[in-house]
Formats: C-alpha cells, structure tokens, sequence
C-alpha cells in the first residue's frame, strides 16, 4: 500500500510540473516498480532493453543520419527521432516526436505521455498508455506539388471517362441537359441554388413521412444512401452538360441541339471543355508551395467549380435529368387545299373557279 502511495504521488507531483521540468525527471524520482508496470504494458523488459537496444533517463535524440539498433527508452524525458530506429521507441513519462526524415521500423509507445508523428514514418503500432493518457496524434504530412499535380491529373482523368461514358450510354439525356443550359444560364442556375439549398429539408421531410408506417421505416436507410447518390449523379450531369458547350464554344463549332449526330465533334468538345473546367485545380496544385499565389488560385478553383456544378444541378432538375422533350415552338399548320383561296377583307373579289363541263353536255 506504502510504495502505491507513493507511486501515486510521483505521478501526481510529475502532472503539475511543467513539461520543461518533467524532461529532466530521471529515474530516482520515479519508483522501480512503476518503472516495471510502464515496461510491461510494453511488454518490454529492462535486461532485454539493456542487451539490444539503448536504456537512458533524462531524455535521448537521435540524430539525423544515425542508425540504432533499437528498441530505444528512456524514462522521465522525451525521445526525439531524427534518424533510423530499427526497433521500437518509447518513452516513460514522457513524450515521442517522430520528426520529419526520420523512420522507426518497430513500434512507438508512451507511458503517460503521447506519440506524435511530426512528418516521420512509423511502420509498427502507435500506442499511449494508459487509456487516460494522451492518445497517440498523427499530423498528415503537407501537400506536395508533385502529390498535388497528381490527385488533380487524377480527377481529370476520371471526369473524362465518366464523360465519354455517359456521351456513349446517355446522350440524349446530356442533349437536353445541355438545351436547358443554352436556352437559359441564369435560370438554371437560379434553380441549382434552389435544388442545393433545399435539397436536406426536402430529404428531412421524406424520412418523416416514411416514418408513419413500418415499411417507410424499413426504407429510410435505402432512401438515406439513395438521395446523396441522386444527387451526386444530378451534379455530374450538369457538370458534364456545361463542359461539353463550352469545349464547343471553344472549337466554334456551329451550335445544334443535336450531340448523337456529330459523335466525333462531341467527343472533341468534352474533352476540351473539360481540360478547361479543370485547369484552375491544375494552377492551384502548381502553386501549392506559394503561399498567398496558392491560395487566391484555390479560391479561384472552388469558385468556378461551384458555379459549374450549380448551374449544371439547375440544368439538370430543368430538363428532369434529361429525360424532358424539346418543345416545338412552331405548331404544324392544317395544310391548304389547291381548290381552295383566300377571302379579301377589301378590294378585287375572288374569282369562282370555273366548273368543268361533264362529258357530252353543250356548252352554253
């Protein structure tokens, strides 16, 4: 009961001292057998750590371009990773920073401590104990040009084969998609506004009303998962639509509301329109490490594709996602008989056409 107490207390005296202080804690402070219990929710052992691997208090470094064999721990300090661990590193009462270049092959513990992974490599399990303690953080590394050229090369080339895909599959659906757009911009965007604004109440409403009965009930997940799929392909649509007219207005190609006649000239058009629609992502990735520049081209980015997919959702709920058909403004006329002639409202009077004589009749 004694050496708990006293354990206790340690740990206690160690919580409110700060962190600059608690790194120069060494292993006197600390008792032995907590020094153990920390060991084996590692399930480490001091001689084991003693015959492979480096044993220290106060806190250790590793530097940048040094290779240990490992496991390195150290105890009432912090462990600071800047070269090659073969095995595990741990730290107790105390912290791990996995530092940018560096790379552990074993695992990364910390015994009322935490792990933090500040641009290195952990190739085995990050583990803080115990579960009170501060769980391990991970920071995502930054975005790199190359990785960022690469996810926007990534997303173009996935819009152009969804692209030919529905110019193949559904071409009179983007027909109509793309009418709606031309007839009127500003109405369908107007409407793409009203459809994502709308879109969460409307789905609010719907699982409310399915609600009332068991088999509504049974249906609010399918219609949960449906809906945003919906209207993810909505946006798609319109997107593609919007890209098609202005990969045409590019290549002046001479305006028809009629895609499937021209396949190849169409095929021409999304691919450019496309590239054009994505060319702000493709600036912005290359001006990743800019700073200001990378952001003004992001906000560009975003920008026009919101006002792309917008308009194109307002495009796409016009047109009932392409299933509507073009209205003929110009109503067929009943056709005119030869014998037939206009009645003057004023002026020379029609003249009756003569009848035909019947076959043996005298002419009078």
């Amino acid at each position: 009961m004694r050496r708990r107490f006293v354990a206790l207390a340690a740990l206690l005296v160690m919580a409110a001292t700060p962190a600059a202080v608690t790194a120069q804690v060494g292993s006197a402070a600390i008792p032995a057998d907590s020094v153990q219990e920390a060991l084996r929710a590692f399930s480490l052992t001091e001689d084991g750590i003693r015959l492979r691997g480096d044993f220290t208090t106060g806190g250790t470094v590793v530097a940048a371009g040094d290779t240990v064999q490992g496991p390195v721990v150290t105890i009432g300090g912090n462990v600071d990773v800047h070269g090659f661990v073969s095995g595990g590193v741990y730290a107790l009462w105390g912290d791990v920073t996995i530092h940018k270049g560096a790379e552990v092959l074993g695992g990364a513990g910390a015994y009322h401590g935490r792990v933090i992974v500040d641009g290195g490599t952990v190739r085995g399990a990050m583990q803080a104990w115990p579960a009170t303690a501060a769980a391990a953080a991970q920071e995502a590394p930054p975005m790199t040009t190359a990785r960022a050229l690469r996810l926007s090369a990534g997303w173009t080339g996935m819009l152009l084969i969804v692209g030919l895909l529905v110019l193949t599959l559904a071409s009179s659906n983007i027909a109509a998609t793309v009418r709606a757009l031309e007839q009127d911009f500003g109405r369908a965007f107007f409407v793409g506004v009203m459809g994502q604004l709308g879109f969460l109440p409307l789905l609010l409403l719907a699982v409310v009303a399915l609600a009332v009965t068991i088999v509504g009930l049974l249906l609010i997940p399918f219609l949960l998962v449906a809906a945003p799929i919906a209207l993810a392909g909505f946006v798609m649509l319109g997107w593609l639509a919007l890209a098609l007219i202005t990969g045409r207005a590019l290549l002046r190609m001479l305006r028809s509301s009629d895609y499937s006649g021209s396949r190849k000239e169409a095929v021409r058009a999304l691919v450019v329109g496309v590239l054009l629609l994505m060319a702000p992502w493709v600036i912005a990735s290359a001006l990743q490490s800019t700073g200001s520049a990378a952001l003004i081209a992001r906000v560009v980015a975003i920008g026009v594709t919101w006002v792309a997919a917008t308009a194109g959702l307002g495009a796409t709920l016009m047109s009932r996602a392409g299933s509507a058909r073009p209205k003929d403004s110009k109503k067929p006329q009943p056709p005119v008989e030869g014998w037939a002639t206009p009645t003057p409202v004023a002026g020379i009077a029609a003249a009756r056409r003569p009848i035909p004589a019947r076959p043996g009749a005298t002419p009078r």
